[in-house]
């Protein structure tokens, strides 16, 4: 096993990927489990952008706010500041998102991130998918 020392101000600048269909989030994966696609990730998201659909995810979602205002519109207005955390359980619907100000977050998979490519990813970016189907 290595281990790898990340400085959340300076992560590696080749490891950014655009989600070009958010508005401008990037991802930059810190971590990522081979076997069971469970990954550790910064996100850096413009005031303005979000994911512009309700989904879904194939495992536990986890969030921590290190910077900014990030809003989950629904099921209810949520707002991730400096601090907090959020816990999405598998399969639950919930977004769209936006945030409110430029936003720094600490997203946590215990597993794949989807069952299927959601229209905001492409195969280049959408991470590990599920060998599961969410509806049997």
């Amino acid at each position: 096993m290595t281990t790898r020392e990340v400085h959340l101000a300076e992560p590696d600048p080749g490891k950014w990927v655009l989600l070009e269909k958010t508005g401008g989030i990037r991802v930059n994966t810190l971590w990522e489990h081979a076997d069971t696609g469970a990954t550790i990730a910064l996100l850096d998201i413009p005031a303005g952008a979000g994911v512009p659909i309700r989904h879904s995810h194939a495992s536990n979602q986890f969030m921590y706010c290190l910077e900014g205002e990030y809003e989950y519109l629904e099921p209810r207005s949520l707002v991730l500041r400096p601090g907090a955390f959020y816990m999405n359980p598998k399969d639950h619907p919930h977004g769209p998102t936006r945030a409110r100000t430029r936003t720094l977050v600490l997203e946590i998979y215990d597993g794949p991130h989807y069952h299927e490519i959601p229209p905001y990813h492409t195969a280049e970016t959408v991470g590990r998918l599920s060998d599961v189907s969410p509806h049997g």
